[in-house]
């Protein structure tokens, strides 16, 4: 339970263009072609006063879940690079819901999270009605230190399925009455609609995730990163996403696990033929697994 939050602003609260025009233009650029929407979309976030609620925790592990496919799908990832955030920057060709194209970030839950990361990697929760088999390696993290983390806020849909996104949206509310905070709050009540969206049913393509995600990263350098509700999980899990440079200051790999997930009846999943890595050295980033 999460029972503090920090509120930053990234400027003095001013009066700021009306939140209405603002979320109109966004929402004609994010349905634009053109290659100049998304760097516009990130210039008019950037000039915005955006305040941003933030928390400090230290999960137990954090962990993360990488897909094997049909060429891979019998051998071991043998390294912690390979489970970690993608530095393959040459080939990250689309937006994420918060990297941009050829920027790597650390996507993961924490331990308490399992199952929400679980939903978000199978590819039947994705639109993969064929799937029978998945083959999953989870790589498990300590943390050094304490994350801050951005919380961004609970969207119409997810209200009361995740109480600690509900506190601090209560708290958010509450936070100041004036209208120029009431207008600030319907365009982050627009951003964090759109930072639920399922990509594959709703339409999503993720550029306003992905700007506020990176506004949050260039404007707020006091968080690490920032916590969602997972949408795979109908929002009562979370999903974490960390900055690479805070990855490597913060985390600690520890140990994998190598899973054969089996279908059963109505889109689940039974966990069979679990491989645990045998133990791990860190100073040649090897896996040892036998």
């Amino acid at each position: 339970m999460i029972n503090d939050h920090i509120f930053l602003f990234t400027h003095k609260l001013k009066k700021m263009k009306v939140s209405n025009e603002i979320i109109a233009k966004l929402t004609e650029l994010k349905e634009s072609n053109s290659i100049s929407s998304y760097p516009h979309i990130k210039n008019i976030l950037k000039n915005q006063n955006i305040p941003i609620a933030y928390i400090e925790l230290r999960p137990y592990k954090l962990i993360r879940y990488r897909s094997h496919n049909d060429t891979n799908k019998n051998k071991f990832f043998e390294s912690s690079e390979e489970l970690s955030y993608r530095t393959d920057i040459l080939h990250i060709n689309r937006l994420g819901r918060a990297n941009e194209s050829g920027q790597g970030f650390f996507y993961c839950n924490d331990n308490e999270n399992q199952n929400t990361g679980i939903a978000e990697i199978v590819t039947i929760f994705r639109g993969n009605e064929d799937s029978n088999e998945e083959v999953l390696t989870i790589g498990a993290w300590d943390l050094k230190e304490n994350l801050k983390l951005a919380m961004i806020l609970p969207s119409e849909k997810s209200i009361g399925k995740n109480e600690d996104f509900d506190q601090m949206n209560e708290d958010y509310d509450s936070f100041e009455n004036s209208p120029e905070f009431e207008d600030v709050k319907n365009l982050n009540n627009y951003l964090a609609n759109e930072f639920s969206l399922d990509i594959e049913k709703d339409n999503s393509n993720y550029k306003i995730s992905c700007a506020f995600s990176n506004y949050i990263k260039e404007m707020v350098p006091e968080v690490d990163g920032v916590m969602y509700a997972s949408v795979k999980s109908e929002y009562e899990g979370t999903n974490i996403v960390i900055w690479p440079e805070v990855v490597n200051r913060k985390l600690k790999f520890v140990a994998a696990r190598k899973s054969v997930f089996k279908r059963g009846p109505n889109k689940t999943f039974t966990e069979e033929q679990i491989i645990e890595s045998k133990s791990y050295d860190m100073e040649n980033d090897k896996i040892i697994w036998e």
